[in-house]
């Protein structure tokens, strides 16, 4: 093709039956790249920038409120700006692909053409799927590398190089990946490069009102303005490609049809997105404290928040009331509603991409042979990869919210001990989540259905892999009504014959449409307001406060216990959380993105001494037990290496932490200094190794794996 002679022999290709042919490729154990080879991670850099100003004015004016009372006032503005950029390194995909086929190297020319239309050749026409754009922004292969590897004779030779992605690399010295190869086949860049700003001012005043039964009627009041800015810069790799998708017809056939915004990442698309949003958000509020009888208190509030465009503006009440029988012991309650706009980037972007697995129907073989309905009893595992949407019409997520408790602060020998206790609950409902893959799935069902009673519809499974196409490219035909007859309905040759994976395509959803078994690609995941949570729990506090002649003393423990996290009315859900049967999320690892993991007891022990300017806090802090919902289904799938299902485990470990930190106070002899903290520390003190449930697998979002780490920081205020 292009005019070049064809490729002999090639002693430095790895893939040659005299170099041991195709062989075992690398186990990277999660520290190398997944088809590259080990590397370290100590030289990428993880940068976090924090930084803020506060500027304010109070004071009180004398007489001007209602009885010629004082009234306070208290206005300030503020700024603060945090960021985030964390390298990564990673495969650069154009590179690899010439690498791969021996074109590789910063000194390698190809000396064929990257638009021969190779796949007008009978032979390659079956090839097209391995070209197709099988995420947005992703391709599984790209025409032109494949064009450069069949018309150019160069490889591995007048500086190109083969790469050797097989373990013979390391094996054999003569076929090892030569460095200057692998620097040139990988590019540093931000993973993540994000930046939020935010603007606030707040005007408040407050003071009293009139006498009642307990006391004096008191009130607050305010304004705020909130404007933020939220932006995020992705690497120009990521969708820097314009790749040709069509040729005019003929072998010789020019380009002329392309897809652009291809990402020449290998390791991903979608995964930061390019962003520059900004919100401004405006608010009221009223409080009022009212005791209407001794040693009652009671406050009643309101605010108002008004974002604007489609998401406009609400009032949230709340009431509050406490009760001191005894000067020793308080007792609270309170209810409030609430409501939070959807976040901006969710609005204008999306949910970032993410992986899973789901029942899926169309998965098993005697549901697509239509001997089975596509019901969720017949489903079978299938994993997949996500792409957000972003909707501009999402609404707001209301919640109310209740807590009843009681404070005891006894005196005389007790002196020092406080106990303290507060169930609450909270109801939420229309949460903003990623639309459930399950049910992204159930529009390709319902086309499935209107085709599965009709035979023309049929084709042979396995005629459906690419190298096992008609001279048409298409899978074959088949009629399963006749092979019924000739070979029985539960014969393998009836499953066999199966509706034709082309006919019930659906957007939003990706198939492989070569795979024997339906396997998932992408689901489309747009933002939406679904379902409703349950949450409650109890929250427990214990402190006890002395002094000698040695110091001040204080020892403390809080304990939180999530007695309910209940998932309801999410379309898709059926089976459950990861489809588990279970609903209520509490002690378990969630179903992400729906709910992350909820630990059901969490607790902190502090152990504080402070004398003159000195002070040393010691913390423990403990994540209890949990469990893992798709052990079950791991440890019973056929498929999963044995080795792996020896580590897994069906609860995740509970977990503890013991951090230090010193503090010391210096007041200037100039008062016009004002004072400095000085403050050190270490945090995972005893590093502690994190729980795994399954080997190299633990939680990032319950665990911190950065292990012991040291911190230093000054306060100067004057």
């Amino acid at each position: 093709m292009a005019g070049n002679a064809p490729v002999g022999a090639i002693p430095n290709n790895p893939n040659t039956l005299a170099n041991g042919g195709f062989n075992q490729g690398f186990f990277t154990n999660g520290n190398a790249i997944q088809t590259g080879w080990p590397r370290s991670n100590e030289d990428l850099i993880t940068t976090n920038q924090t930084s803020a100003v506060q500027a304010g004015l109070r004071g009180d004016l004398e007489g001007m409120g209602f009885n010629d009372s004082t009234i306070s006032y208290d206005v300030s503005l503020s700024w603060s700006d945090s960021s985030i950029e964390q390298q990564t390194a990673t495969l650069v995909r154009d590179r690899t692909e010439l690498a791969i086929n021996g074109l590789g190297g910063p000194n390698c020319t190809p000396n064929g053409t990257p638009n021969a239309n190779f796949l007008a050749v009978p032979s390659f026409a079956p090839t097209a799927g391995l070209f197709a754009e099988v995420f947005p922004g992703y391709v599984l292969n790209t025409r032109e590398s494949y064009s450069l590897a069949l018309t150019s004779t160069n490889q591995g030779q007048d500086g190109c190089m083969f790469y050797n992605p097989f373990l013979t690399s390391l094996a054999n010295p003569s076929l090892a990946n030569n460095p200057e190869l692998t620097d040139w086949m990988t590019a540093r860049i931000n993973r993540a490069d994000k930046r939020n700003q935010l603007l606030v001012f707040d005007a408040v005043v407050s003071g009293e009102l009139f006498e009642m039964a307990g006391g004096t009627a008191q009130f607050a009041t305010g304004v705020q303005r909130r404007e933020r800015d939220a932006s995020s810069i992705a690497p120009s790799i990521n969708d820097s490609l314009t790749l040709i998708s069509g040729y005019e017809p003929g072998l010789f056939g020019a380009p002329n049809q392309f897809i652009d915004q291809i990402t020449n990442n290998l390791e991903c698309a979608r995964c930061i997105f390019n962003f520059d949003d900004s919100r401004s958000v405006n608010a009221a509020f009223l409080e009022l404290s009212l005791p209407f009888i001794e040693n009652v208190e009671t406050q009643v509030a309101l605010r108002w928040e008004d974002y604007g465009g489609n998401i406009g503006s609400a009032v949230s009440p709340k009431l509050a009331m406490s009760w001191r029988p005894m000067d020793d012991l308080l007792l609270r309650g309170s209810y409030s509603q609430s409501f939070r706009a959807p976040n901006i980037g969710v609005v204008n972007q999306a949910f970032e991409a993410f992986g899973g697995t789901i029942i899926d129907p169309i998965r098993n073989q005697s549901v697509r042979a239509g001997l089975l309905p596509p019901t969720n009893e017949n489903g079978l595992s299938n994993s997949f990869f996500t792409a957000g949407q972003g909707n501009p019409n999402l609404g707001n997520e209301t919640a109310d919210t209740y807590s009843l408790g009681f404070q005891w602060t006894p005196s005389g020998s007790l002196d020092g001990l406080a106990i303290g206790a507060d169930v609450w609950r909270f109801e939420v409902q229309d949460r903003v989540l990623p639309l459930s893959p399950r049910a992204a799935v159930d529009p390709e069902i319902a086309v499935f259905n209107t085709l599965v009673n009709d035979p023309s519809n049929y084709v042979f499974n396995d005629s459906l892999p690419l190298d096992a196409r008609g001279p048409d490219g298409l899978a074959i035909a088949c009629d399963p009504n006749a092979i019924a007859a000739e070979f029985g309905v539960g014969s393998n040759q009836r499953l066999n014959c199966v509706v034709n994976p082309a006919l019930y395509q659906v957007p939003g959803l990706q198939r492989d449409q070569a795979d024997t078994d339906a396997g998932l690609i992408t689901i489309i995941v747009p933002a939406v307001n679904n379902g409703n949570i349950e949450v409650q729990g109890i929250d427990l506090n214990l402190a006890y406060n002395f002094s000698n002649d040695w110091g001040d003393f204080r020892f403390s423990v809080d304990y939180t216990h999530t007695d309910e996290y209940l998932v309801r009315d999410i379309p898709g859900l059926d089976l459950g959380l990861q489809e588990s049967g279970r609903f209520d999320a509490a002690g378990t690892d969630g179903d992400s993105p729906i709910v992350r993991e909820v630990p059901d007891n969490r607790g902190n022990i502090t152990m504080g001494w402070r004398r003159n300017n000195h002070a040393v806090t010691v913390f423990n802090r403990h994540t209890g037990s949990f469990d893992v919902l798709s052990h079950n289904e791991f440890v019973n799938n056929p498929n999963q290496n044995p080795t792996d299902v020896s580590f897994a485990k069906n609860k995740v470990d509970s977990y503890n932490t013991w951090d230090i930190q010193y503090n010391y106070r210096h007041e200037w002899a100039n008062s016009n200094w004002g004072t400095s903290n000085f403050t050190a520390g270490i945090i995972d003190l005893t590093d502690a190794d994190i729980p795994l449930f399954r080997r190299d697998s633990f939680n990032p979002t319950v665990f911190d794996a950065r292990g012991r780490r040291w911190y230093a920081r000054m306060l100067w205020q004057w």
